[in-house]
């Protein structure tokens, strides 16, 4: 064999031994399928549910009761809590007609029994104003804290900030 056929060869296994190694990747996302991410994933589509619904009830039986918000300002005066965001979700939902919602989940960090996940999401809403209808788009990043409900994963989550 010549030097150039053992290198294309050796680079056709490497490259197929390196593509077996890259982990499978849950839909809408950039983490690997494991039990937690999976989870965490089956949480964030039941949440898009929720708002496509525009179920307040849903998103609140979401949401912790030590819930707080602090708009990631140092401001207190911009806070609010569990027994507020019913209201903040009513007024809100109340002017949209329609929405359309996107997201990809970027990345998910551990702290103890809480998890930071930081999605990508891209909302295009049909707000209803007072002179006529008109169509808002929302592309961002965010951070949704969630905290276990029990000891492990499988006891589910609850929102405890970034709605």
């Amino acid at each position: 064999m010549s030097t150039k056929t053992i290198v294309r060869v050796l680079a056709v296994v490497l490259i197929t031994f390196l593509s077996a190694c890259k982990p499978r990747l849950l839909p809408n996302s950039s983490i690997p399928d494991t039990k937690q991410n999976r989870a965490i994933s089956e949480f964030m589509e039941n949440y898009k549910t929720a708002i496509l619904n525009r179920s307040v009830s849903e998103i609140m039986a979401m949401v912790a009761p030590d819930y707080l918000e602090t708009n990631g300002t140092a401001d207190p005066s911009d806070d609010y809590h569990f027994s507020q965001l019913q209201k903040k979700l009513d007024e809100t939902y109340s002017h949209i007609k329609e929405i359309n919602l996107r997201y990809h989940i970027q990345s998910i960090v551990r702290k103890e029994n809480t998890f930071n996940v930081y999605y990508y999401y891209n909302q295009h809403s049909l707000i209803a104003m007072p002179a006529e209808e008109k169509w808002m788009a929302v592309n961002e990043v965010n951070r949704l804290v969630l905290k276990m409900k029990g000891r492990s994963v499988s006891s589910g989550f609850e929102i405890v900030s970034g709605l």
